[in-house]
């Protein structure tokens, strides 16, 4: 029998003793900084490229955040999810590395309308793109050796491209410099609540020139996170993959024998890059990298409400997701403009494993209630991509600035997926378990099989389980996706005068997009085969399409007085279709013909804002925007098969305000604030499937909170000869949200989460330095996400970050010219 769960009392969260022990420490260093400690400082500027050309931030006529390399250091930032502490109006759940390493979840200004998914892979394209580089990919990438970090808001269609829809984020590595000699060690060890073991970390950077013209660089680390969540109950399975029986003695009724699992969320992460740099010339420039991440999770971090960091489990969910890019950089200086031209090639491989039981224990009399279910689910994905980006960008010369260039991309994709119930073959051979002895025909009374033809047929009309090829198949499907997308675009600008500009934009787009799917449920059979005849249960889908289709955009910028811009931006975003794999048809789990594809979806934004600089680079941006959202892309799972399918909505709507400002207090104190306010909802009904995708107008769009704020307090001070005392304390709240469309069966209102992180840390003779830090000082177990698989209520389980942690970093940092 399952072992019984035992409920952990709500645990104890440290008092504020911490966060004010923590702020009392960066005050009262700075009571004994020395006056002059950083006279004549100034708030770090940002050069950024969003628009294509080097400029700084605050001369971008939109609202745009960046965040330098030297910040992700200081604040210990190391992955994307980590930045949403940082950037008003960004957000992402913290899903660990079993999850975060499979989606891009990035919510900006509020656009997206499907479940907060951790537990499969997404099947539309994410509505906010990811940039390594000059390459579209998204990777949990560990951010270190990072330049700095791009967030562009608001639709981003006529440089980004597909995918765009919310916003863009940039992630920008440092380039090899040939001008000096740098070496950068970093190791890591901490602790966290609720863990048996320690995490531990350790990264690596050498850059050597070459020569006047040449040099190479190369980073590479590791990181082992410490598992913090429990499993109730794992059920015992054979080497053969074949259950333990609970009651050996009675095989045709036993339940299944199970066993407590501690620590099922590890994780270890390893990753190399590598970048050779060469000045061909003064006016060329060569750039080759290449990097590979390798991330391997033991399991999710859930927790089954009610009970303290742990989960009721019945097939182990071990992952691995390994990425492969390599990319080629090319400039040249024309004089009158600069040629670029960017190659990559990208290669994602996925091995995952789910826990599918709560599905199949929802539809147990499907499979003549085999007493001992649970269904691991094997997942295998490999996508390549090949990319080619060429541009050419005008001189900063008056009165007009241009981007011209084309864009093509390549993807091949294809899935393999595999779901297995252990056990049931050998079972359906034993007396009892299947169509009672001499039963030919239908009887409600004698014989409530159902019948197929003169035959009456095993498991609603499906091959019986000893019979089918695959041992202990409940469910198999195969997926091929071509998808091609050539552009070409651009933008200008004119500057009517040195105070006011305006700019125009647009992409031209053809797009094409076919797939292939193949499924069998055989154990349904022609029940749930798209033809109602087909035993093996077999749905074969082939689509095709093709688009051809234009986004603009229209901006105006004035400086209003000194360092202060006021803008106006209008633009598009757009996100391509495509087909789902869901039996079509009448048989007893097809959907309707409508629920076959879904169409592309389009955001259309205005936004009003003001941006300045002032006393010593202090900062400040405040922007209000508009998102009109057509055929919003909504991913969910039908009510009968559970299958994973993508719709669209009607229309839904976004609008709110985003802030930011940044500004030092003293001389050596930094105080950076965040606001924003989102208020997005669905602005028309719909119903899709068989009620698979229910929105009511007014709706809240699922993952968005309404108000999210950050802060953070920065203290750096010379203590000494070669030596520099730093501290900061940052935070982070985001209000309530709702895990799925409020309408929908899936939908929970998930509390809102507040965070607080802390470091202290010394540099001494300035290569070295030492930092102790506490993220999460608070203890908050917040739930991001509800588990979508359908079933019992014991098999809910939230998404849940990580628990306090605490711990050391020592770094070595030494760069000679």
């Amino acid at each position: 029998m399952r072992p019984s769960p035992h409920p952990g009392g709500a645990r104890p969260n440290p008092s504020c003793r911490v966060l004010s022990a923590c702020v009392s420490a960066v005050l009262a260093a700075a009571a004994q900084a020395p006056a002059n400690a950083a006279e004549g400082t100034t708030i770090e500027e940002i050069i950024v490229t969003a628009t294509r050309r080097a400029e700084s931030i605050e001369d971008i006529p939109y609202n745009i955040s960046a965040v330098s390399g030297s910040e992700i250091r200081s604040s210990g930032v190391t992955s994307l999810q980590d930045l949403t502490h940082m950037i008003p109006g960004l957000v992402a759940p913290d899903l660990g590395t079993r999850a975060a390493s499979y989606n891009n979840d990035l919510i900006i200004r509020g656009l997206n309308a499907s479940v907060v998914n951790y537990e499969v892979g997404l099947l539309s394209a994410p509505a906010v793109s990811t940039y390594v580089d000059e390459t579209p990919l998204f990777v949990n990438l560990k951010l270190t050796d990072i330049a700095r970090v791009e967030i562009l808001r608001g639709p981003q269609g006529t440089l980004y491209g597909s995918g765009s829809l919310g916003g863009t984020i940039r992630l920008i590595h440092n380039q090899p410099d040939p001008t000096a000699t740098e070496v950068e060690l970093t190791a890591t060890a901490s602790g966290t609540a609720n863990a048996d073991d320690p995490s531990a970390s350790f990264d690596g950077l050498l850059n050597i020139p070459v020569g006047d013209r040449m040099a190479l660089r190369a980073s590479g680390g590791y990181e082992k996170l410490s598992a913090f969540t429990n499993a109730l109950s794992v059920a015992e399975l054979t080497s053969q993959n074949q259950p333990v029986l609970a009651n050996p003695a009675d095989p045709l009724n036993s339940p299944l024998s199970f066993i407590e699992r501690k620590g099922i969320d590890g994780s270890d992460v390893w990753y190399v890059r590598g970048a050779a740099l060469w000045n061909v010339t003064d006016q060329t420039k060569l750039t080759l990298s290449y990097q590979h991440q390798t991330d391997q999770s033991d399991g999710f971090s859930q927790q089954r409400p009610g009970y303290y960091l742990a989960q009721t489990l019945y097939a182990e969910q071990p992952a691995s997701f390994n990425t492969d890019l390599g990319a080629l950089d090319a400039s040249v200086e024309l004089g009158f403009a600069t040629l670029s031209s960017n190659t990559s090639y990208t290669n994602k491989t996925v091995h995952a494993t789910f826990d599918e039981t709560g599905l199949i224990e929802s539809i147990a009399q499907l499979y003549n209630n085999y007493p001992r279910i649970v269904s691991p689910f094997f997942d295998t994905d490999h996508n390549k991509s090949f990319t080619e980006e060429v541009r050419l960008v005008s001189k900063n010369s008056a009165p007009w600035e241009w981007v011209a260039g084309g864009y093509f991309n390549h993807l091949d994709a294809d899935s393999h997926t595999v779901e297995l119930i252990p056990g049931i073959t050998d079972w359906s051979e034993l007396p009892g378990s299947g169509t009672p002895a001499g039963c030919t025909a239908f009887n409600p009374v004698t014989c409530p099989y159902p019948t197929f033809g003169d035959v009456v047929q095993y498991y609603y009309g499906g091959i019986r389980p000893s019979l089918n090829p695959t041992r202990d198949l409940e469910f198999e499907d195969t997926r091929t996706i071509g998808f091609r997308d050539v552009a070409a675009f651009g933008e200008a600008s004119y500057h009517f005068t040195d105070k006011w500009q305006a700019t125009g934009g647009a992409r031209v787009f053809w797009q094409h997009y076919q797939i292939a799917l193949n499924s069998i449920l055989p154990i349904c059979g022609p029940f749930c085969s798209a033809s109602g005849t087909n035993p093996e249960g077999l749905t074969a889908v082939e689509n095709e399409s093709s688009l051809r289709s234009q986004v603009f955009k229209l901006n105006s910028s004035y400086e209003v007085a000194p360092r202060t811009l006021l803008y106006l931006t209008w633009s598009e975003g757009f996100r391509h279709g495509g087909a789902n794999v869901v039996p079509i048809g009448t048989c007893t789990f097809c959907e309707p013909k409508s629920l076959l594809t879904y169409e592309p979806d389009t955001a259309r934004n205005t936004e009003l804002g003001i941006k300045g600089t002032f006393d010593k680079g202090s900062s400040y941006t405040v922007t209000v925007y508009n998102i009109n959202w057509s055929n919003p892309q909504i991913e969910g799972f039908t009510k009968t098969g559970g299958f994973d399918f993508v719709t669209n909505g009607v229309s839904a709507r976004s609008r709110g305000v985003e802030s930011e400002l940044a500004v030092r207090l003293a001389e050596p104190l930094t105080l950076e604030l965040g606001y924003g306010y989102t208020d997005a909802k669905l602005t028309a009904s719909f119903v899709r499937g068989y009620d698979d995708a229910v929105g009511v107008d007014g709706d809240e769009l699922p993952g968005v909170s309404k108000q999210q704020g950050t802060a953070a307090l920065d203290f750096s001070s010379p203590i000494g000869n070669d030596r520099e005392f730093h501290a900061r304390i940052d935070g982070s709240y985001r209000s309530s949200f709702w895990s799925a469309l409020p309408h929908s069966e899936l939908a929970q209102n998930l509390p809102g989460i507040t965070l607080l992180n802390g470091r202290l840390g010394v540099t001494l003779g300035g290569a070295w330095r030492i930092e102790a830090f506490i993220n999460n000082i608070a203890n908050r177990i917040p739930a991001y996400a509800v588990s979508t698989v359908p079933g019992p209520e014991h098999n809910r389980a939230d998404a849940v970050g990580r628990p306090r942690t605490a711990g050391l970093q020592l770094n070595y940092h030494f760069k000679s010219r």
